[in-house]
């Protein structure tokens, strides 16, 4: 594959499902209601003692009358002093308005801070999105709400594959959710399937 030139790079991509899909698993804990068990001492995470901790998540979010979302997680731990929530090898469902999947991710590890509502997603991030085509991958992101930008550490290379087989792979990754637009400013190599239509 070609390597890109080191400079900006703008491209298109399931960035905007992308963004709003990681992050919706970390945000859906926030305002759950769920039963919680009890941490024991066991259970105490380098962050300090929980206070609260579920194991074996589920949780689905209906609306209209239909599935719209569901979420699992090994497990899900608060810290209301720190504000913030993790969750531990966390899988989530979109389901568009048929009840077809329209995103689907993953990430080993989601600290969702509950005053800000920036979250850090990483190990194995993976988000598919079913209207745009595509996946992004990572090992790391970054959600920045107040800004609406998604990143990742500069050295970090991130992906960005289309069911047709166009992928784009690259460091210095920020992804604008308003614009829908992603920029690498570090080493961008790819690969663009053309399919001819025929009349």
């Amino acid at each position: 594959m070609p390597e890109i030139a080191r400079e900006d790079r703008r491209r298109r991509g399931p960035i905007g499902a992308a963004a709003a899909a990681a992050l919706a698993a970390a945000i859906l804990v926030a305002g759950c209601s769920l039963d919680y068990k009890e941490a024991g001492t066991e259970e105490q995470a380098a962050e300090g003692t929980p206070d609260t901790v579920a194991l074996g998540l589920l949780h689905k979010i209906h609306k209209n009358g239909r599935l719209s979302m569901e979420l699992e997680a090994t497990r899900a731990e608060t810290y209301s002093t720190a504000a913030k929530t993790i969750l531990t090898d966390a899988h989530f469902i979109e389901f568009d308005d048929k009840g077809a999947k329209a995103t689907e991710g993953r990430a080993h590890r989601i600290v969702y801070h509950t005053d800000t509502e920036n979250a850090e997603i990483s190990g194995m991030v993976n988000v598919h999105s079913a209207s745009e085509k595509g996946e992004v991958s990572a090992e790391s992101l970054a959600w920045a709400n107040k800004e609406k930008r998604l990143t990742a550490p500069p050295d970090e290379r991130v992906t960005i594959r289309k069911d047709d087989g166009t992928s784009i792979s690259g460091s210095g990754f920020v992804g604008d959710f308003r614009t829908r637009q992603v920029t690498f400013s570090g080493p961008v190599q790819g690969t663009y399937v053309w399919t001819e239509e025929t009349k």
